[in-house]
């Protein structure tokens, strides 16, 4: 989760990035229809204007997705090895 934590950020400037570009299209002659110019422009704008809490909006449900994930995908692991007779030891 600490790699959810760090990572998150940039998945919210991707998505306001992906967000500003079907936004943009309505007028594309226009350079006002452009709300980034890119990722860094993207991250300044939202700090400079929201504060850096902004680039965590949503963090606490995206944990709640996380912890589901990991243990379906463990489990999973784990059935498909048994599945396949295979046995893993790092160490004896």
């Amino acid at each position: 989760s600490v790699g959810q934590t760090v990572a998150y950020p940039f998945d919210v400037m991707r998505r306001r990035l992906q967000v500003t570009g079907w936004e943009g299209m309505k007028g594309l002659e226009s350079e006002q229809s452009r709300a980034y110019t890119g990722m860094v422009d993207c991250g300044v704008r939202i700090v400079r204007e929201e504060g850096v809490a902004a680039l965590f909006k949503g963090l606490a449900p995206n944990y709640l997705k996380v912890v589901p994930s990991i243990a379906i995908a463990f489990v999973s692991y784990e059935q498909v090895k048994a599945l396949l007779g295979v046995e893993f030891k790092i160490s004896d």
